[in-house]
């Protein structure tokens, strides 16, 4: 579940820059207290402040209901920064997320697509049922780059669900082919983006 981060608690070492975009800004750090360290992505929300906390709930939601999303979601509510669990791995990982940078688009070895695919059916399943309506920044690829091993990640929350002045009811169809269309996308593009193992 997410959980509120006081971060005057803790010794914060900046890494790297990973992303600047015009809805946050992330970077890698290490969160230490005492002889303990974690390596985190420090998210900095840019934009409308009342949408601040949006992720911070879904990822609890999501989590409670038993969706694959971040192992760790820590917020700091008064200086808007989420610090999230680094899919990396330092670099035993590799996050593959479409809507992001271009070095998502390079190719990558995939060991287990068609168990991809059908996890992919269960999860499109799961969100009918639960009407939960997802869009192109939600869905990323987290592979473990000496297997080929990739599972799906529900990323970025704050694109969860309908339009925020959208009244309309969904149908559970209607719901389900969306997030159809939306998935199938991301699997495409991952499958033109696969390569044979070498030795």
């Amino acid at each position: 579940m997410a959980k509120e981060f006081f971060p005057d608690k803790y010794t914060i070492t900046p890494k790297e820059t990973v992303y600047e975009g015009i809805h946050s800004d992330i970077d890698a750090v290490d969160i230490s207290v005492s002889d303990r360290k974690v390596s985190l992505l420090r998210k900095k929300h840019i934009g409308y402040s009342a949408d601040f906390m949006d992720g911070a709930q879904a990822h609890s939601f999501l989590k409670k209901k038993g969706y694959p999303v971040f192992p760790t979601w820590r917020y700091d509510e008064e200086e808007e920064i989420d610090y999230i669990t680094d899919l990396r791995r330092g670099g035993t990982h590799k996050v593959v997320d479409f809507c992001g940078h271009p070095d998502n688009y390079k190719k990558i070895f995939i060991s287990n697509f068609n168990d991809l695919e059908n996890k992919a059916k269960l999860l499109l399943e799961k969100l009918a049922d639960d009407g939960i309506i997802i869009n192109e920044p939600n869905i990323f690829f987290d592979v473990e780059l000496s297997t080929g091993v990739a599972e799906i990640i529900i990323g970025d929350l704050r694109e969860i669900g309908a339009e925020v002045d959208d009244d309309e009811v969904y149908t559970r169809d209607q719901i389900f082919n969306h997030n159809q269309n939306i998935i199938d996308g991301h699997m495409s593009r991952l499958k033109e983006q696969m390569v044979e193992k070498t030795l």
